[in-house]
Protein backbone atom coordinates (compact mmCIF):
# COMPACT_ATOMS: atom_id res chain seq x y z
CA UNK A 1 0.00 0.00 0.00
CA UNK A 2 1.15 3.53 -0.33
CA UNK A 3 2.10 5.40 2.39
CA UNK A 4 0.30 9.12 3.09
CA UNK A 5 0.70 11.61 0.78
CA UNK A 6 -0.48 15.37 0.33
CA UNK A 7 0.22 15.38 -3.56
CA UNK A 8 -4.20 14.57 -4.21
CA UNK A 9 -4.81 18.09 -2.21
CA UNK A 10 -1.68 19.96 -3.92
CA UNK A 11 -3.01 18.68 -7.20
CA UNK A 12 -6.55 19.95 -6.33
CA UNK A 13 -5.32 23.18 -5.31
CA UNK A 14 -3.55 23.70 -8.51
CA UNK A 15 -6.28 22.78 -10.32
CA UNK A 16 -8.69 25.11 -8.77
CA UNK A 17 -6.05 27.78 -9.33
CA UNK A 18 -6.09 26.99 -12.98
CA UNK A 19 -9.77 26.65 -13.58
CA UNK A 20 -9.95 29.97 -12.08
CA UNK A 21 -7.37 31.54 -14.09
CA UNK A 22 -8.80 30.33 -17.19
CA UNK A 23 -12.58 31.57 -16.53
CA UNK A 24 -10.87 34.89 -16.03
CA UNK A 25 -8.34 34.80 -18.29
CA UNK A 26 -5.75 35.73 -15.95
CA UNK A 27 -3.13 34.08 -18.26
CA UNK A 28 0.24 34.24 -16.28
CA UNK A 29 -2.25 32.70 -12.98
CA UNK A 30 -2.81 29.60 -15.42
CA UNK A 31 1.10 29.13 -16.32
CA UNK A 32 1.76 29.56 -12.68
CA UNK A 33 -1.33 26.87 -11.60
CA UNK A 34 0.59 24.63 -14.39
CA UNK A 35 3.77 25.15 -13.27
CA UNK A 36 2.73 24.14 -9.74
CA UNK A 37 0.82 21.09 -11.16
CA UNK A 38 3.92 19.65 -13.12
CA UNK A 39 6.41 20.43 -10.14
CA UNK A 40 3.32 18.13 -8.14
CA UNK A 41 3.57 15.76 -10.70
CA UNK A 42 7.59 15.19 -11.02
CA UNK A 43 8.07 15.30 -6.93
CA UNK A 44 5.60 12.55 -6.72
CA UNK A 45 7.20 10.68 -9.43
CA UNK A 46 10.63 10.66 -7.79
CA UNK A 47 9.63 10.14 -4.62
CA UNK A 48 12.06 8.13 -2.15
CA UNK A 49 9.32 6.73 0.12
CA UNK A 50 8.88 3.08 0.22
CA UNK A 51 5.79 1.73 0.27
CA UNK A 52 4.18 -0.24 3.12
CA UNK A 53 3.61 -4.26 2.81
CA UNK A 54 0.64 -5.85 4.28
CA UNK A 55 1.19 -9.65 4.79
CA UNK A 56 -1.66 -11.94 2.83
CA UNK A 57 -2.87 -13.32 6.22
CA UNK A 58 -3.38 -10.32 8.12
CA UNK A 59 -5.52 -8.84 5.23
CA UNK A 60 -7.54 -12.51 4.88
CA UNK A 61 -7.78 -11.89 8.97
CA UNK A 62 -8.92 -7.93 8.97
CA UNK A 63 -11.58 -9.81 6.14
CA UNK A 64 -12.34 -12.44 8.36
CA UNK A 65 -13.23 -9.80 11.20
CA UNK A 66 -15.08 -7.33 8.97
CA UNK A 67 -17.77 -10.01 7.51
CA UNK A 68 -18.25 -11.05 10.96
CA UNK A 69 -18.75 -7.42 12.41
CA UNK A 70 -21.39 -7.13 9.13
CA UNK A 71 -22.94 -10.48 9.94
CA UNK A 72 -24.13 -9.38 13.18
Amino acid sequence: MPKNSATGFVSAFFAVVIGFAMIWHIWWMAGVGLLGAFVTLLAFAFRNKEEVEIPAAQVAQLDRSRTAEVAL
